[in-house]
């Protein structure tokens, strides 16, 4: 029918645990990166330590501030979802025992 919207939830569904599976795995590599370049920072003088280890650490913040972001609008994608499909379904209950009348 034209004009009309199709979802697949399951793929829906499906999308947003992958999505927050990628996003956790992306942290955690990143977590690991982090640690081996502040290592690495232990090695060099006082001052370029102090400087590039707060520049690191920033940016660790950052990136945790971002995947928090990304998790919060997969949730309301998924929540949004799952009431549109419920809504869906409440019609979809209602049609067919209206035409049963």
């Amino acid at each position: 029918m034209p004009g009309q919207i199709l979802i697949n939830y399951g793929e829906v569904y499906s999308k947003v645990a992958e999505l927050r599976n990628r996003i956790n795995i992306e942290l955690r590599e990143l977590d690991t990166k982090y640690r081996q370049v502040q290592s690495s920072l232990r090695r060099m003088d006082g001052k370029t330590n102090t400087v590039f280890s707060e520049a690191m650490e920033d940016n660790q913040r950052k990136a945790r501030l971002a995947s928090e972001t990304l998790q919060e609008l997969l949730a309301f994608i998924e929540i949004s979802a799952r009431e549109v499909e419920r809504n869906e379904q409440m019609h979809q209950r209602i049609f067919e025992f209206s035409r049963l009348r």
